[in-house]
Protein backbone atom coordinates (compact mmCIF):
# COMPACT_ATOMS: atom_id res chain seq x y z
CA UNK A 1 0.00 0.00 0.00
CA UNK A 2 2.84 2.42 0.77
CA UNK A 3 4.32 1.86 -2.70
CA UNK A 4 0.92 2.61 -4.23
CA UNK A 5 0.69 5.88 -2.28
CA UNK A 6 4.15 6.92 -3.42
CA UNK A 7 3.21 6.21 -7.04
CA UNK A 8 0.00 8.25 -6.64
CA UNK A 9 1.94 11.15 -5.11
CA UNK A 10 4.53 11.09 -7.90
CA UNK A 11 1.78 11.09 -10.54
CA UNK A 12 0.03 14.00 -8.82
CA UNK A 13 3.29 15.98 -8.61
CA UNK A 14 3.72 15.62 -12.37
CA UNK A 15 0.33 17.28 -12.88
CA UNK A 16 1.40 20.46 -11.10
CA UNK A 17 2.70 23.46 -13.06
CA UNK A 18 6.48 23.22 -13.29
CA UNK A 19 7.24 26.07 -10.89
CA UNK A 20 4.91 24.66 -8.22
CA UNK A 21 6.30 21.16 -8.69
CA UNK A 22 9.88 22.38 -8.38
CA UNK A 23 9.12 24.37 -5.23
CA UNK A 24 7.30 21.40 -3.67
CA UNK A 25 10.10 18.98 -4.51
CA UNK A 26 12.80 21.32 -3.18
CA UNK A 27 10.90 21.95 0.06
CA UNK A 28 9.37 18.57 0.87
CA UNK A 29 11.66 16.08 -0.82
CA UNK A 30 15.02 17.83 -0.54
CA UNK A 31 14.30 19.69 2.70
CA UNK A 32 15.41 23.14 1.57
CA UNK A 33 14.29 26.30 3.34
CA UNK A 34 12.09 28.84 1.58
CA UNK A 35 15.00 31.30 1.33
CA UNK A 36 17.13 28.67 -0.41
CA UNK A 37 14.32 27.82 -2.81
CA UNK A 38 13.80 31.51 -3.55
CA UNK A 39 17.45 31.83 -4.52
CA UNK A 40 17.38 28.75 -6.74
CA UNK A 41 14.15 29.73 -8.49
CA UNK A 42 15.09 33.42 -8.63
CA UNK A 43 11.86 34.40 -6.91
CA UNK A 44 11.02 36.25 -3.72
CA UNK A 45 10.35 34.27 -0.56
CA UNK A 46 6.75 35.50 -0.73
CA UNK A 47 6.41 34.15 -4.26
CA UNK A 48 7.85 30.79 -3.20
CA UNK A 49 5.40 30.69 -0.31
CA UNK A 50 2.58 31.17 -2.79
CA UNK A 51 3.92 28.40 -5.03
CA UNK A 52 4.10 26.04 -2.07
CA UNK A 53 0.62 26.94 -0.87
CA UNK A 54 -0.96 26.53 -4.31
CA UNK A 55 1.01 23.36 -4.95
CA UNK A 56 -0.13 21.78 -1.70
CA UNK A 57 -3.73 22.78 -2.34
CA UNK A 58 -3.64 21.27 -5.83
CA UNK A 59 -1.97 18.07 -4.61
CA UNK A 60 -4.71 17.64 -2.01
CA UNK A 61 -7.35 18.12 -4.71
CA UNK A 62 -5.71 15.60 -7.02
CA UNK A 63 -5.21 12.99 -4.32
CA UNK A 64 -8.69 13.47 -2.87
CA UNK A 65 -10.25 13.14 -6.33
CA UNK A 66 -8.38 9.86 -6.80
CA UNK A 67 -9.59 8.63 -3.39
CA UNK A 68 -13.18 9.51 -4.29
CA UNK A 69 -12.88 7.60 -7.57
CA UNK A 70 -11.42 4.59 -5.79
CA UNK A 71 -14.33 4.56 -3.33
CA UNK A 72 -16.93 4.68 -6.11
CA UNK A 73 -18.05 8.24 -5.50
Amino acid sequence: MRHENIVRLAAALLKLPEDQRMAMELKHLQGLHVAEIAGLLERSETAVGGLLRRGMTRLRELLTAKDDQSNGQ
